[in-house]
């Protein structure tokens, strides 16, 4: 892993000290205002579009966007022919669509685009998966409007905003293929990328962004560089979103990519629910204002940091403030239904609810329960939870232990496919 040093990232003198770089991001974020007003100076938020991306994105004809379909290809067309719209450049020599081999006969594709400065000494990524998980054994289609039609429209509203008044640094906004078999798109992307990953101050990944106005907003990985609370913060003055900003990073999404290769990457989310990964995540429980307010959010973040000649302080998975290792690249196969409380702190896996028809509500599993040990090994986190279940197959019974009510339980379960 690359841990960039202060030299490298530009910040005022390769003599500064740590605690010196971080007191002037805290002063910037403390003084922040939008440069030009773009929250306020933009007109109303285009909802009008936003909802035809997402009403486009979940049709039916798109049969759920699963890898190596029809449905994805037609996507990334569509998704294509909106960034010429919105005026974004292609960053690549072949123009936006990066091709990869996602196994011997399926090839993925990622699009890739530029606002800005080109030349510019340093970059700032923005992005969101555009795959889903296609049709299921019923012949029932995965929409997939919360993971992740909503937050490629996000991105798309960013970038229109971005447009009305470019950053003085350079911006990649780029649509992953692949996110859901493994993080595939973004994998290859950061090792194959459009500019220098050295030079790239931060990521910024918008999945499962869907339901602001029910589930609030949380930021995964802002512990991934000392900056990034002072900053998230400072830009929130604007908006008033309180996000949470929880230790762990569950490492489910595009954002472990880049942390993998030392950039400092956070992961825009509004919550669990029920509907995640079955047929019922449809366009109708989207929240399109609440889509419109996160593209402007991301719009100020993403200037904010392109703007900027210095850049964050990466801390490395596993060392002091810093999240645990992200995850590994093996696939989860198995479910138990639980949804998570992503903002639990203080160890186990809290539960928010149970999927209906799972392994945990056929077990007796509610909200409130307090995980602590699945098949023989105690979880403090849900990196460690999600490790043990990558051990496990689909028709495994497997014993789990938690707390409810200061009382101590365990209950076995039979693991279902995770889909």
């Amino acid at each position: 892993m690359h841990t960039r040093s202060q030299a490298e990232l530009g910040f005022r003198s390769p003599h500064a000290g740590p605690l010196l770089s971080m007191l002037s991001f805290v002063l910037l974020a403390l003084c922040f205002t939008p440069r030009s007003g773009r929250c306020q100076d933009t007109g109303k938020p285009e909802q009008g579009s936003i909802g035809k991306d997402l009403s486009t994105l979940c049709s039916d004809r798109f049969a759920g966007r699963n890898l190596g379909s029809q449905g994805l290809i037609m996507a990334a067309e569509y998704l294509e022919g909106r960034m010429k719209e919105l005026g974004i450049e292609p960053a690549l020599d072949s123009g936006y669509r990066q091709q990869f081999a996602a196994s011997d006969s399926t090839i993925g594709v990622n699009l890739v685009g530029r606002i800005g400065s080109r030349g510019s000494a340093h970059h700032v990524i923005l992005g969101a998966h555009y795959d889903h998980l296609g049709v299921d054994d019923e012949g029932e289609i995965y929409h997939g409007a919360d993971d992740n039609a909503s937050g490629v429209c996000a991105v798309l509203e960013a970038a229109r905003r971005l447009r009305a008044d470019p950053p003085r640094g350079e911006i990649l906004v780029i649509l992953f293929s692949g996110e859901e078999e493994g993080l595939l798109g973004s994998r290859y992307y950061a090792a194959h990328p459009a500019l220098p990953l050295g030079e790239c101050t931060a990521m910024v990944n918008l999945d499962t962004v869907g339901r602001l106005s029910s589930g609030g907003l949380t930021i995964f990985g802002a512990n991934t560089a000392r900056e990034w609370s002072s900053i998230l913060r400072g830009v929130d003055y604007g908006f008033h979103l309180n996000p949470k900003m929880p230790e762990d990073d569950p490492g489910g999404s595009d954002q472990v990519s880049f942390v993998n290769k030392g950039v400092p990457a956070i992961q825009i989310f509004t919550g669990a629910n029920a509907d995640y990964h079955r047929t019922s995540d449809t366009v109708d429980k989207i929240d399109r204002e609440g889509i419109s307010t996160l593209g402007a959010f991301c719009s100020e973040l993403v200037l904010f940091l392109a703007d900027e000649s210095k850049g964050l302080s990466f801390l490395p998975p596993g060392s002091e403030h810093a999240p645990a290792p992200p995850a590994s690249g093996q696939r989860r196969r198995v479910s138990v239904g639980t949804i998570p409380d992503f903002n639990h702190s203080g160890g186990g896996v809290l539960i928010a609810g149970v999927i209906p028809g799972s392994p945990a509500e056929q077990a007796g599993m509610k909200k409130g329960d307090l995980l602590v040990e699945v098949a023989g090994t105690p979880v403090d986190d849900l990196a460690q939870y999600a490790a043990v279940l990558k051990e496990h197959a689909p028709g495994d019974e497997i014993p789990l232990i938690f707390m409810r009510d200061s009382r101590r339980m365990t209950v076995h379960v039979t693991l279902a496919e995770r889909h």
